[in-house]
């Protein structure tokens, strides 16, 4: 069953948290029925039924989330590799990381708010992991066609 966003009422696929338009966070109840007509009726109301005791459930969606962890590791990996020279032993996690963290904001199954720190990781990671890979070739081949004379 897909998921509809209350602010925007666009589909979302059915594990999605955020929604792919207007990045609203999903709640756990929205899904099933299209809420089409009934927004255009009654706005971004939400009918609350009445709960154990009289008292109604709170229908409040979760506080936006900020990058995730995912998100973070990318950049962190990727910043090393080019600050710290590690080259691919950190840039290629990073660059990981990244593309995995970006399909998943595309997906809808985390925060947008990630997607820059996620790019960061992506192209960081590629960047450090070629440079790296460069700086190697050149060492070697100085090393081997004689390297310094004495």
């Amino acid at each position: 069953m897909d998921k509809y966003c209350q602010s925007c009422n666009t589909q979302n696929s059915p594990e999605a948290m955020f929604c792919r338009q207007c990045a609203t966070p999903l709640t756990q109840g929205q899904g099933g029925q299209q809420a089409g007509a009934n927004q255009a009726q009654f706005g971004n109301q939400q009918w609350t039924p009445a709960g154990a005791g009289g008292q109604a459930a709170q229908n409040f969606a979760p506080p936006a989330a900020g990058a995730s962890g995912r998100a973070i590791a990318a950049t962190v990996l990727a910043v090393c590799g080019l600050v710290l020279c590690c080259g691919p032993f950190t840039g290629i996690p990073g660059a990981i990381l990244g593309w995995m963290e970006m399909n998943a904001i595309k997906e809808g199954r985390s925060s947008p708010k990630g997607m820059m720190m996620a790019q960061i990781g992506l192209w960081g990671g590629i960047a450090s992991s070629v440079i790296g890979a460069l700086l190697n070739i050149f060492i070697s081949f100085f090393m081997l066609s004689g390297g310094m004379y004495y």
